[in-house]
């Protein structure tokens, strides 16, 4: 079906010169609304150009269209619905003409008496909007449910427009309610329409009425509009605050791939691989897995390269077969190089689709993005302006600017290349990244329309809530198949999310087995499968300590040193056990802990130490932190027992080049166990990880056949999905299908937190006060202030921790000691003594028996 462009449609009108948009900083200088709505259409315009949007759009309206199941209507309903989408953006601000604002905020006494009783535009615009869109529908002369579906689009593109300043939450809480029609009928132009509606109590709902397939379309939609709508208009408002009255857009770098950084970038990554020669290799230049079973180093850099061209011939294959294919597994074992695999498969991908232009990584811990963001620079020789890591630790990202005479305006293009990630490669979290997809503030959906022609690596899957797989997976599929995104799904312990809904992921790595079950990958640590039962944590040390002196004592040992580890659970057994064993030692040399309440320049310390420290015994006592990826290589592993991928996930911390011999982890359980609480609603937890096969009793820890266990996992799911009376992923098909935002909301960490900022130290206090007067000084200008404040952030975060905040967590006992602020605790009182105890350590972390509550105990 062809479209007409966005650019020739026929939207802007001429509008009164004396009506005003903006005012400058100084109020010296002021922007006509017809100018600003202007450039607010030249920068959708130009957005969607640059990020090829529109064919998708318009695939979107044709579907859209197709509700009517007539044929012969769906081009002429298809593009009055993209028309629609365009002039809600060009009409967004139109509710500015309201005389109280024109007089209130703009300081243009018009004399115009008004009945409007405040000077708010947006309600007002939507108004305009939606009364004169129907007058246009009504020329159409639709009847039927051609007339209602288009009405109903036209009230949602004015919702849509309501809320251009604000969030999006159910969409029925405002349309469907009379209050909307209270709200619509408050305006003393052109009510005809309102008042018919109300006096029929019509059902607006009645297009959702006609979807049963598709149910995404309406979301991406509105989310496509709202996204563009709201990035539209800050750009253009910014290019007035930086440049006064200019037509010609300033903003036109969105930090996209171009052809020139395409081929770069892989030339860049063969030239910095080891083995050069990788480039032009073949599956036919590697040995059989047979002759690679002897445990070396050279025959594990055999076999991760033997994954490496597997890898590339297989993706290079699938896209040769199906170019269309857009959802892909990398599944390998500890040590194999995923990060060196994911980052090949985006350059080669970029070199078969010139269509794709942005890639994401999605990570769920900020080591993992810290440690991958450092990897990529380096691999492929970036610098500030081509790649970004955007979360609370990373430092804000300068951009190197061409002109060296500071040319204002400068500090704020940076800004917003920080604000709407405009770099080729962005790094960011899985709770970021979610809230891209499906989140309801304006920040969430500045960034939305990037999404589109993009590949997006997420990393650990398995660490999300199986709560959430299906929502994920059917998010992941609808992208993929609407806005030609390429997901790459990865992790050591991958559950193949996509059985969930048949959905059609290609397996990257063909013979997965056959390289979990290689010694070199397979036998880089023993796991003792046989759970120890303890009812203390220190009634575990005696056996740490008898396993760390067997391994010294191994003549494979050259060092006769050993670094052992052990995780708890919560950081009360964490910390009960530290005390017992700094007063029992005998044979560590160092003892650390490493809990969520270590401050990250300790942390740094102690991974340090442990990474180039040779000559000493180390203990390092931690909570499931040490599984975020903290790259440190151990000798002897203890720990509590929980999740299989979690108990998984420390064994990779052990022997991480498989380079020695003897290296064992043991697993333990305290009392009743303390994972009946902190994983009480997963649904992993009641899955067993024994299997029964050739008449023997194996265990997935030891045969690392992980579908084993997650197929019992999916199964579940999936048989829950297709109970009627038990919510599931029906349910939310529904919530996206009926516009409830809210509801569609991935939430990928649903837990109240609650940040402490810790004064430890003089350049703590520093750092605290200039933060405070940041976001206390009211005269700066509004941009200076966010950047400043941005700059701070990551300083703030070298001194600050978290701690779940739920039901008798024992959080309110801590409060006594600071002070609520600036929305974070700040612990004025951290070093307090309290039976002799203190309150805080820079060494020790939060001593949680200071506390009081019921679940103190249950603090990780």
């Amino acid at each position: 079906m062809s479209f007409l462009k966005f650019s020739e449609l026929d939207i802007k009108l001429n509008i009164e010169e004396k009506y005003k948009a903006h005012l400058s900083k100084n109020s010296h200088k002021k922007e006509t609304l017809k100018k600003h709505i202007d450039l607010v259409y030249d920068y959708f315009i130009e957005l969607t150009k640059q990020n090829d949007l529109e064919i998708y759009l318009d695939v979107l309206f044709e579907k859209s269209a197709i509700l009517l199941n007539d044929i012969e209507q769906t081009k002429e309903f298809s593009d009055f619905i993209k028309y629609l989408f365009s002039k809600a953006i060009y009409w967004h601000d139109m509710g500015k003409i309201n005389p109280n604002f024109q007089k209130d905020i703009m300081l243009n006494n018009l004399n115009i008496k008004s009945t409007l009783s405040d000077s708010h535009h947006s309600p007002l615009g939507a108004y305009l909007f939606i009364n004169h869109s129907l007058d246009e529908m009504d020329s159409k002369n639709w009847k039927g449910d051609e007339a209602e579906i288009i009405e109903t689009i036209i009230y949602i593109f004015g919702f849509l427009v309501s809320k251009h300043h604000g969030k999006v939450y159910q969409y029925e809480d405002l349309i469907f309610q009379k209050e909307f029609l209270e709200f619509l009928n408050h305006f003393d132009l052109h009510v005809e329409h309102t008042k018919k509606n109300q006096d029929k109590n019509r059902n607006f709902s009645s297009i959702f009425d006609y979807i049963e397939t598709n149910e995404e379309i309406l979301f991406l939609l509105s989310k496509s509009l709202f996204s563009l709508l709201i990035i539209s208009d800050y750009y253009a408002t910014a290019q007035f605050m930086n440049f006064g009255n200019n037509a010609e857009l300033k903003y036109t770098d969105f930090g996209l791939i171009d052809e020139k950084f395409r081929e770069r970038i892989y030339m860049q990554f063969y030239a910095n691989q080891f083995d050069k020669e990788l480039v032009n290799k073949t599956n036919k230049d590697f040995q059989k897995f047979s002759d690679l079973e002897n445990k070396s180093n050279d025959n594990l850099n055999h076999l991760r390269n033997k994954l490496f061209i597997e890898v590339r011939e297989n993706l290079k294959t699938t896209l040769k077969e199906n170019p269309n294919q857009n959802l892909f597994y990398i599944e390998a074992p500890t040590g194999a190089g995923k990060t060196n695999l994911s980052l090949m498969s985006v350059v080669e991908i970029l070199q078969k689709d010139p269509s794709i232009n942005k890639v994401f990584y999605v990570f769920p811990f900020t080591t993992l993005i810290t440690q991958t963001y450092e990897s990529i620079k380096k691999t492929l020789t970036l610098n500030n302006s081509q790649i970004v890591q955007l979360h609370s630790k990373a430092k804000y990202n300068q951009k190197k600017e061409e002109s060296e005479d500071g040319v204002y305006g400068d500090d704020k293009k940076n800004f917003l290349d920080n604000q709407f990630m405009n770099y080729p490669i962005t790094l960011l979290s899985h709770v970021k990244f979610f809230d891209i997809l499906t989140g309801i503030s304006k920040d969430d959906n500045y960034i939305f329309h990037r999404l589109a022609n993009s590949v997006v690596i997420i990393d650990e899957i398995q660490t999300y809530s199986p709560n959430l797989w299906s929502q994920i997976v059917y998010l992941l599929d609808i992208f993929a198949k609407n806005f030609n995104m390429k997901f790459i799904v990865m992790s050591a312990t991958l559950p193949k999310i996509g059985d969930i809904i048949d959905s059609d992921f290609a397996f990257l790595v063909s013979n997965k087995q056959q390289y979990f079950q290689n010694p070199n990958f397979a036998q880089r640590v023993t796991i003792d499968t046989n759970v120890i039962q303890i009812q203390k944590p220190e009634e575990i040390y005696q056996k740490l300590e008898e396993e760390s002196v067997s391994y010294q004592n191994l003549g494979t040992t050259k060092s006769k040193k050993v670094k052992t580890i052990i995780e708890f659970i919560t950081k009360k057994g964490a910390d009960e056990f530290y005390k017992y064993t700094k007063k029992h030692n005998k044979i560590f040399d160092e003892i650390f802990i490493l809990s969520g309440t270590i401050l990250e320049p300790r942390r740094k310390e102690i991974i340090e130490f442990i990474k180039n420290t040779h000559d000493k015994n180390i203990l390092l006592v931690t909570t499931q932190v040490v599984e975020a990826g903290v790259d440190i290589d151990m000798d002897i592993g203890f720990k509590e027992k929980s999740l299989l991928d979690s108990d998984e996930q420390l064994a990779g911390r052990i022997n991480r080049n498989s380079s020695k011999q003897g290296n064992k982890l043991f697993l333990f359980k305290i009392g009743q166990g303390n994972e009946n609480f902190v994983y009480r609603d997963d649904k992993r937890k009641n899955v067993s990880a024994t299997y029964e096969e050739d008449s023997k009793v194996k265990n997935v820890l030891d045969t690392k056949d992980f579908d084993k266990f997650y197929n019992h996992v999916l199964k579940n799911i999936i048989e829950k999905n297709k109970k009627e009376f038990i919510k599931g992923l029906s349910d939310y098909k529904a919530d996206m299908k009926n516009l409830r935002f809210d509801n569609a909301h991935i939430k990928i960490i649903d837990m109240q937190s609650i940040s402490v900022f810790v004064p430890i130290n003089n350049e703590a206090i520093s750092v605290w006060n200039q933060y405070e007067e940041a976001i206390q000084n009211k005269e700066r200008d509004l941009i200076d202030k966010k950047i400043s404040l941005k700059e701070l952030a990551s300083k703030i975060s070298q001194y600050t921790f978290s701690l779940a905040d739920y039901h008798n967590s024992g959080i309110e006992y801590l409060k006594p000691y600071g002070e609520e602020k600036c929305g974070y605790l700040y612990l004025e009182q951290w070093n307090d003594i309290s039976d002799n105890k203190q309150l805080y350590s820079y060494e020790d972390g939060l001593e949680t028996s200071v506390l009081k509550g019921e679940f103190v105990s249950m603090i990780i």
